[in-house]
């Protein structure tokens, strides 16, 4: 398989690429920043779009589109092709048994489980296969900085979610993404991994843990990286997450906390405390939380970890990864902190 490499770069946004890493402004027809290649205090980063390059007039550093992807990402040629959206060249090369060259539009439907000849998520080196994203129409590889796995009560693969970090360049401060990727087919039989949420009612993260634990208490937290450091510490719980965030609880099977001791545990902020029991705007209505959630699930009890007090976000992840809390530790300040919950009526 080859690459139409003028194709692919006279399709690119080159601007749009590089400020995905360094800071720009505009000057002319040109846009300049700080070189990402050397360390500087006055811009000698140029680009320059109308050429289809850009060039460091300070360290000499002078790259096309694919180039400044190898050289800011590390990747290879066919890496940074990805990246930027060919289509034609990963199947053979990392076992995709499929064409992927041929259009991929139209409607795409999650098949869960996994089977298992699919082909892992990831390649190797931080880098996923190429995704296919409906909304764009355009294969992309990523190099998540997480990669969680969400699997049946029978263990069974059912999708991922990632996490993607990057600088927002317009205000200085860092951004995440969490896609959903679920192994898709295609209205003509192609199968694909896609990002594409799971299908409603989607599944919590951490079902085989419930499975495997049925007498165990839940310990239900906001995220992934909270899920992982709860399971970690805590192997007398069940901790589970949920999918999509505040905006995707409602979304979510909730039915597996049937008959269970639940504690939540939200971040210290009001929007943690809101996702985990909901809340009434000014004119009455009720945004359900995890809480009426669980409640509707027939949990045998429900209650909840008071973090206020506790700096603005701060999480289970937090105390043990960030201020090195010991386990133990958490858990004492935990067991001081639970409260009963009242379940908004519906």
């Amino acid at each position: 398989m080859s690459i139409d490499v003028e194709q692919l770069k006279a399709g690119v946004d080159l601007v749009a690429v590089v400020r995905q890493y360094v800071k720009l402004r505009k000057s002319g027809r040109e846009f300049e920043g700080l070189c990402p290649f050397h360390a500087e205090s006055t811009p000698s980063f140029t680009v320059i779009p109308h050429k289809g390059f850009v060039h460091c007039f300070g360290c000499g550093a002078h790259h096309d589109v694919i180039g400044f992807v190898q050289a800011i990402t590390g990747a290879d040629f066919h890496g940074a092709c990805a990246q930027l959206g060919a289509r034609d060249y990963q199947a053979a090369r990392e076992g995709v048994r499929r064409e992927v060259e041929a259009p991929l539009e139209g409607k795409w439907v999650a098949l869960m489980p996994v089977p298992e000849d699919a082909p892992d998520l990831m390649a190797g080196n931080g880098w996923t296969v190429p995704i296919w994203n409906p909304k764009t129409s355009k294969l992309r590889r990523m190099k998540p900085t997480r990669v969680d796995a969400y699997h049946g009560a029978d263990g069974a693969l059912l999708g991922y979610v990632l996490r993607c970090d990057f600088p927002d360049h317009d205000t200085g401060k860092p951004r995440k993404w969490t896609p959903q990727v679920t192994w898709c087919v295609g209205e003509d039989g192609k199968r694909q991994w896609c990002l594409q949420a799971f299908p409603e009612p989607r599944p919590l993260l951490g079902l085989d843990a419930l499975a495997a634990k049925p007498n165990a208490p839940v310990l239900v937290v906001e995220g992934e990286k909270c899920r992982a450091a709860g399971a970690g510490a805590w192997p007398q719980y069940a901790v589970v997450a949920w999918p999509g965030g505040s905006n995707g609880m409602g979304k979510v099977d909730w039915a597996p906390l049937a008959g269970r001791e639940v504690v939540l545990w939200p971040d210290a902020d009001d929007a943690g405390r809101k996702a985990m029991l909901g809340h009434c705007n000014d004119a009455g209505d009720v945004t359900p939380g995890v809480a009426m959630y669980a409640a509707r699930s027939a949990a045998r009890s429900i209650r909840l970890i008071d973090s206020s007090g506790m700096p603005k976000g701060w999480d289970i992840a937090d105390a043990l990864n960030v201020d090195g809390w010991a386990p133990r530790q958490l858990a004492a300040w935990a067991a001081a902190r639970v409260i009963d919950v009242t379940v908004l009526p519906a």
